[in-house]
C-alpha cells in the first residue's frame, strides 16, 4: 500500500526527480537528494550521471561501502567513465583497499593530467602497499611539476635554479642575532593532533630564536590560549598561495618549517614561491615531498634510514630521538584497570581509520585470531559509524575464517569518550604499511602498548620510532611474522598477561620520564638542525 509520500514520488516523472535531486544537492541537503535518486532508481530510470551522483553523495556522508555499488553501476553503463573510475578508486581507498584504489586513480591521473587527480594520488602514495620509494617519489615529483605550472611564479633567471632563495640568507652570529623561525600549520588549534608541536613551540629558546606562527586554519576566538609567552602569529587562511608566500616573506624568517604537508596538499604551492631562504618539512611529511623547493626534511634515525635517503628530493636530517616526541596537552581519561580474572577474554584493538585496514592487515589479524582462539578484536573509527562499512570490514574477517562474534565495533564518540574505548583493550595492533601516529600516542597514554614491526618505509616505522624512544622498545619487532608470534604469545601466556597489567598501571609515569615525552630535548635537537642548515652555506 503506497504512503502519501510514495504516491507523490510515483507520480513524478524521472526528469522531475532528477531536477529535484540536483536542487537538493545545491542546497547541501544530501539525504533529501538521495531520496529523490532512490525513487529514480526504483523506476529503473537511473542513468550514468545519476549513479555517479548517488556514489558521490554516499561518499560525502561516509557511506563508502554503499558508494561502491553506485560507481560500479555507473561503469556498467559507461565502462571508461573517467569520473566514476576516479571516485571508485577513492572509495576503495577509504575502505582500505589502497592498491586497487590507487591503480584506478593513477590510470585517470595519467589519462587526464589533471592537477586535482595527481594531488589525490600524491597524497595517498606512501600508504599504498604496492608502491615502493621510487614510485612514491615519481608520483610526487609529477604533482610538484603540475603545481609549479599552476602557480607560474615570475622568476628571475637566478631564481630558476633549484633551491634558489628570494631572501638573503642568515649571515649573522647566533650570539648577536636571533635566528628567525617560521612555522606553518592548518592545525594549530587541535590539541590532540598537535601533541608533538605545542610543547615544542613552548620549549624553544626564545633568547636565540625569534618565532612566528603562520595560521592556515579558520580563525577561532581561543586560538592561541596554549602558548606560553608572547609570539608573533599571522593568519594566512584567506590568502591564495602567492599572497600567503608574500605575507610570510614580509616577516623575513630565516627558516620556514611546514607542519601540514599532504594534509593540506593544495598549500604546497605556497612553497614554490620561495617565501624563505631555507624551507623545511617536519612533523607530517613522512615521505619525500617531491618538491625541490623544500631544502630539508626532518625525521629520525629509525624512520629515515640513511640507505633510503637517495629516494628523497630534499636533504635528509635525522634527530637523535623520535621526531614525534610528544606531550598530551588535553584532558584524557584515567587509565582503567583490566580484569585479572582467568576467564576474561583477551582483547586486541585498533582505533585507527578504516583506510589503514588494507587486505594484508586484516589477513594478518585473522592469522592472529585463528591462533589465539580466546582473543577478540575491537575496532572503532569515524568511518565505522556506518553499518554498511562495518559489514564490508566484517566480511573480510569471516572470509579469513574468523567468527563474526569475535569482532566488535565500538560506537563513535566525542574525543574524551572515544579514548575510554582503550579501557576495553589489552594490546593495540598497529596497521601497516601506514602506522598509527596520533593513534599510537593515544594508545600509549591510555596505558595500552602498541604492537608493531619494522616496515619498509618511513610511514611504516612511526610507531617503532615512538616505542623505540620509550620504555617499550620490545613491542617493535622486526617482521610481520614476529608480530604474529608476539601477538599470539601475549594473548595466550598467563605470565605475559600479568606483565601487561604492570605495564598498564605504570604507563604514564614511565612515559613522562622517557625521551619520547621530553619536548625540551626535541626543541634542542631541532634547534641544532636549524642552526646547522642555516650555516651550511656560509
Amino acid at each position: 500500500m503506497f504512503t502519501k509520500w510514495g504516491k507523490l514520488m510515483a507520480s513524478k516523472k524521472p526528469e522531475q526527480l532528477r531536477r529535484a535531486a540536483r536542487t537538493y544537492c545545491q542546497a547541501g541537503e544530501r539525504i533529501a537528494a538521495l531520496q529523490q535518486l532512490d525513487h529514480l532508481i526504483g523506476l529503473d530510470a537511473a542513468g550514468t550521471e545519476d549513479w555517479l551522483l548517488v556514489g558521490r553523495l554516499l561518499c560525502e556522508i561516509g557511506e563508502f561501502a554503499q558508494a561502491l555499488g553506485a560507481f560500479e553501476n555507473c561503469l556498467q553503463c559507461e565502462p571508461q567513465h573517467t569520473e566514476a573510475r576516479y571516485e571508485l578508486g577513492r572509495a576503495l581507498y577509504k575502505l582500505g583497499d589502497a592498491d586497487r584504489g590507487a591503480k584506478l586513480i593513477e590510470q585517470v591521473a595519467v589519462e587526464t593530467g589533471e592537477l586535482e587527480i595527481w594531488m589525490g594520488l600524491a597524497t595517498i602514495a606512501p600508504a599504498v602497499p604496492g608502491y615502493n620509494h621510487a614510485r612514491v617519489r615519481k608520483i610526487r615529483e609529477k604533482f610538484a611539476e603540475l603545481v609549479r605550472q599552476a602557480e607560474a611564479p615570475r622568476r628571475t633567471s637566478a631564481q630558476q635554479k633549484p633551491n634558489a632563495t628570494t631572501l638573503p640568507a642568515f649571515k649573522g652570529e647566533l650570539g648577536t642575532h636571533r635566528l628567525r623561525l617560521g612555522y606553518v600549520s592548518a592545525h594549530w588549534h587541535d590539541a590532540n593532533y598537535m601533541k608533538p608541536v605545542w610543547p615544542l613551540i613552548n620549549a624553544h629558546d626564545r633568547d636565540k630564536f625569534e618565532i612566528t606562527l603562520f595560521d592556515d586554519s579558520q580563525p577561532r576566538a581561543e586560538a592561541w590560549e596554549w602558548l606560553a609567552g608572547d609570539l608573533k602569529t599571522e593568519s594566512i587562511e584567506q590568502l591564495d598561495n602567492r599572497q600567503a608566500a608574500e605575507r610570510i616573506a614580509a616577516a623575513r624568517v630565516d627558516v620556514l618549517v611546514d607542519l601540514s604537508a599532504y594534509s593540506q596538499p593544495q598549500r604546497l604551492g605556497m612553497f614554490v614561491h620561495r617565501p624563505a631562504p631555507i624551507q623545511m618539512a617536519w612533523f607530517n611529511m613522512y615521505a619525500t615531498s617531491g618538491f625541490t623547493e623544500f631544502d630539508y626534511i626532518i625525521g629520525d634515525q629509525l624512520v629515515l634510514q640513511t640507505s633510503e635517503q637517495w629516494h628523497y628530493t630534499e636533504r635528509c636530517l635525522q634527530l637523535p630521538l623520535s621526531y614525534l616526541t610528544f606531550q598530551t596537552n588535553h584532558t584524557a581519561p584515567p587509565i582503567a584497570e583490566r580484569s585479572r580474572e582467568g576467564q576474561a577474554r583477551f582483547t586486541f584493538g585498533c582505533l585507527g581509520t578504516v583506510y589503514k585496514l588494507n587486505p594484508e592487515v586484516i589477513s594478518t589479524w585473522c592469522e592472529i585470531l585463528r591462533q589465539a582462539e580466546s582473543a577478540n578484536l575491537v575496532l572503532a573509527g569515524r568511518e565505522l559509524k556506518s553499518l554498511c562499512n562495518q559489514q564490508y570490514v566484517l566480511d573480510q574477517f569471516v572470509r579469513g575464517d574468523v567468527a563474526k562474534e569475535r569482532i566488535t565495533f565500538l560506537p563513535p564518540a566525542a574525543h574524551y569518550d572515544f579514548l575510554k574505548h582503550y579501557d576495553q583493550i589489552d594490546v593495540a595492533l598497529d596497521t601497516f604499511p601506514y602506522n598509527g601516529g596520533t593513534t599510537t600516542m593515544e594508545a600509549l597514554w591510555q596505558g595500552v602498548p602498541v604492537l608493531t614491526f619494522n616496515g619498509d618505509r618511513w610511514v611504516s616505522r612511526t610507531s617503532r620510532s615512538l616505542l623505540g624512544h620509550s620504555h617499550l622498545p620490545q613491542f617493535a619487532v622486526e617482521s610481520r611474522e614476529a608480530y604474529v608470534r608476539m601477538a599470539v604469545s601475549l594473548a595466550s601466556d598467563a605470565e605475559r598477561r600479568d606483565e601487561l597489567q604492570g605495564i598498564r598501571q605504570s604507563m604514564r609515569e614511565k612515559l613522562t620520564v622517557s625521551n619520547v615525552c621530553d619536548s625540551r630535548m626535541l626543541a634542542r635537537g631541532l634547534e641544532d638542525l636549524y642552526i646547522q642548515a642555516t650555516f651550511a652555506g656560509c
